[in-house]
């Protein structure tokens, strides 16, 4: 049995299957849903059978605040599974770039010199990170957004596609920035920009 495993389910999983394939063709991963119940919970079954001296990569969405791709991750850990950076060929990721457990770097995405991007976060395809941005543990950065030099994603962050950040801006953890367009001043922690409202709106308590 292959000792290189992309555990999840969803469109993420598809992506990560053919990224790591297209990185190591002559030893593609093996694929293995995660069944979600009705409570939302994961079964853990498929997990269990894993070999522990297996590589795994955690492919799931940005559901829940990024908190579900979470749950996969850490039951991962506890199970002594090897989760290495997953980053397609055709990203161009400077030298020193930092790469946590489980990341994920796409298709033509740029991440320039001092970036990080901590354990279990998302990069998609075409994003445009500066030099010495830090990404955060458990974000979700969507297609082609651009985060300029210095900026900061706090954790379980998702910037949807569109989404520009300005040179040294902070973004506040678990927040959510939906609406196209360029962010240029620093945005309190739960804060969603989301299009059906004209004003952001900010989850309190928790």
């Amino acid at each position: 049995m292959s000792s290189r495993f992309v555990i999840g389910r969803g469109p993420m999983l598809d992506i990560a299957m053919a990224t790591w394939s297209a990185v190591q063709p002559d030893a593609a991963p093996a694929r293995v849903e995660i069944c979600q119940r009705a409570d939302y919970g994961f079964d853990w079954s498929a997990l269990d059978a894993i070999d522990r001296d297996a590589e795994v990569f955690v492919a799931f969405d940005e559901t829940f605040g990024n908190f579900s791709r979470l749950e996969i991750f850490q039951a991962a850990i506890e199970r002594g599974l090897h989760m290495p950076a997953l980053v397609s060929p055709r990203a161009m990721v400077a030298a020193g770039v930092r790469l946590g457990p489980s990341c994920y770097v796409g298709d033509c995405a740029v991440i320039g010199a001092g970036s990080s991007v901590e354990y279990n976060s998302v990069v998609h395809a075409g994003a445009l990170i500066g030099a010495g941005v830090r990404i955060k543990s458990s974000c979700w950065i969507g297609l082609g957004v651009r985060l300029a030099d210095h900026a900061e994603i706090g954790m379980h962050c998702t910037l949807r596609e569109g989404v520009i950040v300005a040179p040294g801006t902070k973004i506040g953890r678990n927040c959510e920035l939906g609406i196209a367009g360029v962010y240029r001043e620093d945005i309190a922690a739960k804060t969603v920009f989301d299009p059906r409202y004209d004003e952001p709106i900010v989850v309190y308590g928790g």
